[in-house]
């Protein structure tokens, strides 16, 4: 082999190196949630029509999130005449930044972050999920299904998990519960960590990475029909009262126009034929009108627990 066709065989091999190499690297990528991802309603690149920006706290995993959420958001996109934007955030507090600082347009966020919201820059409700026939869900207190946890007292000095800071069931609920007999996470807990996802919590207790944890009861029955090897190796141990649904909602200076557009969509997707088989995937009945009372028990306890601490 002379010289130029030596050169000419091992510049190939570095292209072809170099193409495997990125390829591999390509299986290797994961979701960046700070990079928004533009679909329309089926999932192809984005057009150039105006954007409608969309986010999701993060309540579920940013994988399952997307598996199950995108084609939804996409959908309402399109009949608003829009292609889809779609957003997500490591924290509940980053979307509500999202959401304050108008970047985007609707959002899903927990109750929590609903009246710290609503608080602070006067957050507004633009429907709520009807789950089951009810517009409430539930914090669950979950163990390993093959421990001796039976309820909240038996996590005396034990590992346990919460989602995020600011999410209601994950965090505010067991805080308060623990408050009311004179504790605190740091004094009752040997640890406890934070997981960003109710789903995450829920694994971690599976995998025993925790002995217990706060989650959503949406999330858990959600996961319980998606995923029942993972609920499966956990269990009930205690169930709080109810609280008002998480909500979907908007910046209170969206453009009327757009705002009054996204609520009927959102009222009457249950009679689309199409969009009522995603929100059955997504255990949801319909979409209703909301009301900002829904949510006084949670701000009861926000409220007693600030006075407790001083904070």
């Amino acid at each position: 082999m002379n010289l130029l066709l030596r050169k000419l065989f091992l510049s190939c091999l570095l292209v072809c190196g170099l193409v495997l190499l990125a390829a591999c690297e390509q299986k290797r990528e994961k979701i960046n949630l700070e990079q928004p991802v533009a679909t329309d309603a089926t999932g192809q690149s984005a057009d150039t029509r105006a954007p409608l920006h969309v986010a999701v706290a993060a309540m579920i995993s940013p994988e399952t999130t997307r598996a199950y959420y995108e084609e939804l958001m996409s959908l309402i996109a399109e009949k608003m005449g829009r292609r889809a934007i779609f957003s997500q955030r490591k924290t509940y507090a980053e979307v509500n930044e999202l959401v304050r600082k108008k970047e985007v347009d609707l959002a899903f966020v927990c109750a929590g972050p609903y009246t710290q919201g609503r608080k602070e820059f006067g957050m507004e409700i633009l429907a709520v999920p009807v789950a089951n026939g009810k517009t409430v869900y539930h914090s669950y207190i979950i163990a390993n299904k093959s421990g001796p946890i039976n309820s909240m007292q038996d996590l005396h000095n034990k590992k346990f998990a919460f989602t995020d800071p600011q999410s209601n069931t994950g965090c505010l609920v067991p805080t308060y519960m623990l408050a009311r007999t004179g504790k605190t996470p740091k004094s009752f807990f040997s640890d406890y960590f934070y997981t960003n996802s109710h789903d995450n919590s829920i694994k971690a207790v599976a995998d025993n990475q925790a002995d217990g944890a706060a989650v959503d009861s949406l999330i858990w029955e959600f996961i319980n029909k998606i995923d029942p090897a993972v609920t499966s190796r956990t269990k009930i141990v205690e169930k709080s009262p109810p609280y008002g649904i998480p909500p979907i909602v908007v910046n209170p200076a969206l453009d009327p126009g757009t705002k009054k557009r996204l609520k009927e969509i959102l009222l009457t997707l249950h009679e689309d034929k199409k969009a009522a088989a995603l929100l059955a995937k997504l255990q949801i009945d319909r979409f209703v009108e909301g009301d900002d009372r829904m949510y006084d028990t949670v701000r009861d306890m926000s409220r007693w627990l600030e006075k407790r601490t001083g904070n």
